[in-house]
């Protein structure tokens, strides 16, 4: 059945999926959240259960396969609740929104938020590391051996989840992966997603973001060949 989760600004149109694992990956530095949203739709054959929509949202549609998607989309399977958004949520919804999954993650007794973000560095040294909203959920990062990040900010859905799942008592956790620049990561994405399989006991492929990064990195490294090769002559004034 699907049902409406409304708040001021926005409006979760979905079916009710009870004890599940909710995931969020929008785009940040890197764009980790939305490349491993991806991944996890194919590699688990997750199936779309609804939407969310607002007003606010830029005027677009996703193009897949030469399908028109909505471009905030939600997804199940395996156990899991994947909200995936393909732009990055203007902040005056932030809040609204984030209080609408809340919402819905209370009714539908969902079990805990996983939530994916970056940060930017100036040289990759660790694999994804993670805070929480509770010393508890801490606890379970630092038994499972994540690099905890001690002082800093996290942005955007990522920070206002960990926020408001801790004033519901809904345990959640946010995987950080160390990325260099503004540009899509999926050698970073792949480390995060490292990082869910050890949080969660799962075996997620992640080994196609791997060719992937390698596939950028050589046409990177082609490209500065060619201009090595064959610089633009100097243009006079």
């Amino acid at each position: 059945m699907i049902v409406e989760t409304k708040t001021e600004c926005c409006k979760i149109v979905s079916e009710d999926i009870e004890d599940a694992i909710v995931l969020e990956g929008s785009p940040g530095a890197g764009l980790i959240g939305n490349i491993i949203g991806w991944l996890l739709v194919d590699n688990l054959k997750m199936r779309e259960i609804g939407y969310i929509e607002s007003k606010y949202f830029p005027p677009l549609a996703v193009l897949y396969k030469g399908v028109a998607l909505h471009p905030f989309r939600i997804y199940e399977g395996n156990g899991l609740v994947l909200f995936l958004s393909d732009f990055i949520v203007p902040q005056e919804v932030v809040f609204d929104m984030t209080n609408a999954i809340v919402d819905w993650m209370e009714k539908n007794n969902s079990k805990e938020l996983v939530t994916f973000n970056s940060a930017i560095v100036r040289e990759k040294m660790n694999p994804a590391g993670a805070v929480a909203n509770t010393t508890e959920s801490l606890d379970r990062l630092k038994e499972k051996d994540f690099p905890i990040m001690q002082i800093g900010n996290i942005n955007g859905l990522s920070g206002t989840l960990l926020t408001q799942t801790a004033q519901k008592n809904i345990k959640a956790t946010c995987i950080l992966a160390e990325t260099l620049t503004q540009y899509p990561d999926p050698r970073a994405a792949s480390e995060a997603v490292k990082g869910l399989n050890k949080l969660l006991d799962m075996d997620i492929d992640y080994e196609p973001l791997i060719q992937e990064a390698q596939d950028i990195e050589s046409r990177l490294q082609k490209l500065a060949e060619d201009v090595k090769n064959d610089p633009q002559p100097p243009i006079y004034m």
